[in-house]
């Protein structure tokens, strides 16, 4: 009989395990957590626990905490039961900490059964190597065989004491799902960098020669987080170090508009910043579609901070209310910002979540839609991220969109994603034979990290050889092919119901169809989408704009039945323009003085979307929100307004961008 149980977990975890446990066992166990205590109390807290008369029954500690009193729970009758959140956590000291691969699987079997797969070095040799040289695409029959031999003899082992449960168990419980992965291409600013960076002598030099690990990362996050604005590698092209980082002289590609003062400052042009990076400009316009036309919150996920101060901008400049969660959020503080965030009564839209921070836990089911804006290495990462609102005590119908930028690192990174996946797979013995399913990348395809496809709609669609599409991404379709697209119109249509609700069945073919109900990472059996106006998405056909060049959807089943998104309130969406919106415009025309044949271009950016400016007045054509540019949807006035909320934000001290370039 268990008397005793510790659970560890994450420290951003214990108050939320503390809360599950009170939510769902209401009062039938006495429980303690330490979670930020002195070390005077922490181990005050474990004696309690420890005492034989204690009447404390589970014990919720970090794993931090844990390590330094571990000696304290050897003693017989210490615990009954240990429960391990987060397992992957689980690594010796000789495992790297970033791996998500067989010798992170050993760590977690070899800590619950030590010894069942012999020693780390008997496990690389007789299991590891033979697994991953037969999955290799070069690999002899042979090699081929020995791998699927030693997979099978592996999975007949764990499979003994290990308990299996997917995503597929919570779709009994949880409203349905789309996952998109959306390919965004970049801008003309970002593409010239973009070359500028991989053509450089310091990346040539990176490629040809042997290259420490640790910068050959730093030149990968380089281009990652040029993938997501070119903002995030301004500072380093400006300083001093720049010509060493493969940025030298690049500083003059940048827009003048963006600067003031003699310093060369960064302003951001009055908003015109945005479009400086095809994901960011289809992110504004699919915010400023949420907060027109749904009820509906969202979640923005990112790896580095400094992106996170980029929407942080973007919603101080759009009046949208938000509420930030980094590494620098203090652990106590974490879980009222949640709360906040999940209060339906409050006006809250938008909620900056760092995935190193707060991917793994939190329950933000107040927002129904996600976006995973850049890729992390590991798979793992970005799936802990992703489920942060599709979880239990949600009822709305969820959306997860995975930004990637076309052609770039970024489908590289997801790729490799997709060949660690592979990975377990292999542990669980479900693809004997599979060579990946041109689904993932051998190790050597990674060499081509560098090399940016400019002429494709998708290099992943391309790398699937998918047989549905011709090679521009565009259904083939003969007569007979018509007559069996419209059969299997109605075996997958009514998937979650999405295609129901988006207006865009007559559009739909074949190919915009997945095929059965496909897993996660077989990209190839999901729904292809060249053109977004198919894709069983209202939100994103309308945010798409040139810059999407090709989406993948996957419509995952829910059994309870959603609470449809609804519009928001009338009065939340009385004026039509934001505060900002008009300085710019008045700005820009106060530039625009008369003799001067220059123009800046953000004034011809404006002319063009309908403002006529001249000396003596400003006139806007708009005359209602449908009339507004894409780029100002869903902007709003807030200031002097009193027939509406107070929009309140959180602003959690000074963020520390210690995942910085350079």
């Amino acid at each position: 009989m268990v008397k005793r149980t510790v659970i560890v977990t994450p420290t951003s975890l214990v108050s939320n395990w503390e809360s599950e446990i009170i939510k769902w066992l209401k009062g039938k166990v006495q429980l303690l957590a330490l979670c930020e205590s002195t070390r005077a109390d922490v181990l005050s807290g474990i004696e309690s626990f420890l005492k034989p008369l204690s009447r404390l029954q589970v014990l919720i500690i970090s794993y931090e905490t844990f390590r330094m009193h571990s000696s304290k729970f050897e003693k017989p009758g210490s615990c009954d039961l240990l429960i391990c959140d987060e397992a992957h956590r689980l690594k010796n000291d000789q495992t790297l900490t970033n791996k998500n691969d067989l010798e992170e699987f050993f760590s977690m079997v070899n800590f619950t059964n030590p010894g069942v797969l012999g020693d780390a070095t008997y496990f690389r040799r007789y299991y590891e190597a033979p697994i991953i040289c037969g999955r290799e695409p070069t690999s002899s029959a042979e090699e081929n065989n020995l791998g699927s031999e030693r997979s099978a003899e592996l999975s007949a082992k764990v499979n003994q004491f290990i308990l299996r449960r997917t995503n597929a168990l919570l779709s009994n419980h949880l409203p349905p799902k789309m996952v998109e992965v959306v390919c965004c291409k970049l801008t003309s600013l970002q593409i010239t960098l973009y070359n500028h960076f991989i053509h450089s002598k310091n990346v040539k030099r990176l490629i040809s020669e042997e290259t420490k690990q640790s910068k050959i990362l730093a030149y990968i996050t380089a281009l990652k987080k040029l993938c997501n604005h070119p903002k995030l590698i301004y500072d380093t092209i400006k300083s001093n170090n720049s010509g060493g980082s493969g940025f030298g002289d690049c500083l003059r590609l940048f827009p003048p508009e963006l600067f003031s003062g003699r310093s060369g400052s960064w302003t951001g042009g009055g908003g015109m910043w945005v479009e400086l990076s095809g994901k960011m400009h289809v992110l504004a316009r699919l915010l400023g579609q949420l907060r027109q036309k749904t009820d509906d919150r969202i979640v923005l996920v990112s790896n580095y901070t400094q992106t996170l101060d980029l929407f942080a901008q973007l919603c101080r400049e759009r009046r949208y209310p938000y509420i930030r969660l980094d590494g620098a959020t203090s652990i106590n503080k974490r879980q009222k910002l949640v709360n906040q965030f999940n209060d339906l009564s409050r006006d809250e839209f938008v909620f900056l979540l760092s995935s190193k921070a707060g991917g793994c836990g939190l329950n933000l089911v107040g927002g129904n839609r996600l976006i995973l804006f850049d890729p992390d290495w590991n798979p793992a990462n970005d799936k802990q991220a992703a489920a942060r609102v599709w979880r239990d005590g949600q009822k709305k119908r969820v959306y997860i969109y995975r930004f990637l930028s076309t052609g770039t690192i970024e489908e590289k990174v997801y790729q490799r994603q997709m060949s660690k996946e592979g990975l377990q797979k292999v542990i669980q013995h479900e693809q004997a034979d599979n060579k990946m399913q041109g689904s993932s990348l051998s190790t050597e395809d990674l060499r081509d990290l560098f090399t940016f496809h400019d002429q494709v709609r998708s290099e992943i669609h391309e790398n699937l050889k998918c047989n549905r599409c011709n090679k521009d991404g565009y259904v083939v379709l003969d007569g007979n092919d018509l007559d069996s697209a419209a059969t299997e119109q109605k075996d997958y249509i009514d998937i979650g119901g999405f295609w129901e609700i988006s207006g865009c069945v007559e559009k739909m073919n074949s190919s915009n169809q997945q095929i059965g109900r496909p897993s996660e990472e077989d990209l190839g059996s999901w729904g292809h989408h060249s053109d977004p106006s198919t894709v069983p998405d209202t939100i994103l056909q309308c945010s798409a704009g040139d810059e999407v060049s090709f989406v993948f959807t996957n419509q995952v089943d829910g059994k309870l039945v959603p609470v449809e998104s609804m519009a928001r309130p009338a009065t939340h969406q009385k004026n039509e323009m934001t505060v900002s919106a008009e300085k710019e415009v008045r700005k820009n025309n106060s530039c625009n003085v008369p003799g001067t044949e220059k123009r800046s271009q953000l004034g011809k950016n404006l002319k063009m979307m309908g403002f006529n400016l001249n000396n003596s007045s400003l006139k806007c054509p708009i005359k209602s929100r449908r009339m507004l540019p894409n780029s100002l949807q869903g902007l709003k006035k807030t200031s002097g307004s009193s027939d509406g909320p107070q929009t309140k934000r959180l602003h959690v001290g000074n963020d520390v961008s210690d995942d910085d370039f350079v």
